[in-house]
């Protein structure tokens, strides 16, 4: 039997619950203007955090939004946290309401991880992929394909978080971290793949198709 999860990332728990006890106590003392303005965050805060479950194409040749978000850059990039290459490239603005629970866009093996440190650009401009802070994963497929996912802070995200270790075994669609309060993920792909999202396109991470292994085996 699967464990049940929690519908709430476990990253805001703690801000959730000194939130909630700011407005209860503010509001035992009287002070009905604050403690609605900290009921409100509260709230807010708690739809930041959420974490709903996704139903995630399982077709091997398919690759899966890692995250949700507005689809702001598409073509070819050169890759330079690993692999030092040009390849096909999409970056997702995750905007403030946008979930940020970050997911696995391919099953693979986790071959390395790189955190860079740098600036808080708008998350959503060319630069911060190369300028902002960002931690990048290797990805290598069951094909022997190689991919990055890049984690990028934006200008109000200051904190990225990874569940990932080298070595691990992961799945399409698998929880794998998140930014905390607006951010972009960055996906690096060989140039076997074919990207099928445009640009301004509202993508759904763990369940929206992005793109296809040309070729490849079903």
């Amino acid at each position: 039997m699967t464990k049940p999860r929690s519908k709430i990332a476990v990253e805001g728990f703690t801000m959730i619950a000194v939130l909630g006890v700011l407005a209860w106590v503010t509001a035992l003392l009287g002070l009905s203007f604050l403690s609605l303005i900290l009921a409100v965050a509260t709230f807010f805060t708690a739809y930041f955090f959420r974490d709903p479950d996704r139903e995630t194409p399982m077709d091997p040749n398919a690759v899966i939004a890692p995250a949700d978000g507005k689809v702001v850059e598409i073509g070819r990039a050169f890759e330079d946290n690993f692999l030092n290459q040009e390849m096909m490239h999409i970056g997702i603005f995750l905007s403030i309401t946008d979930c940020h629970i970050n997911r696995l866009p391919v099953t693979g093996r986790v071959i390395s991880t790189k955190y860079t440190p740098g600036q808080f650009n708008k998350a959503y401009s060319s630069a911060a992929s190369k300028e902002n802070e960002k931690l990048a994963t290797l990805i290598e497929t069951e094909d022997k394909e190689q991919m990055v996912i890049v984690q990028i802070a934006g200008f109000i995200a200051r904190r990225i978080v990874s569940y990932l270790k080298v070595g691990d075994i992961v799945e399409k669609g698998e929880r794998f971290g998140m930014i905390k309060f607006g951010s972009r993920v960055d996906l690096y792909l060989p140039n076997r793949y074919e990207i099928t999202a445009v640009l301004g396109d509202k993508v759904i991470g763990g369940e929206t198709i992005i793109g296809w292994l040309k070729g490849g085996e079903a």
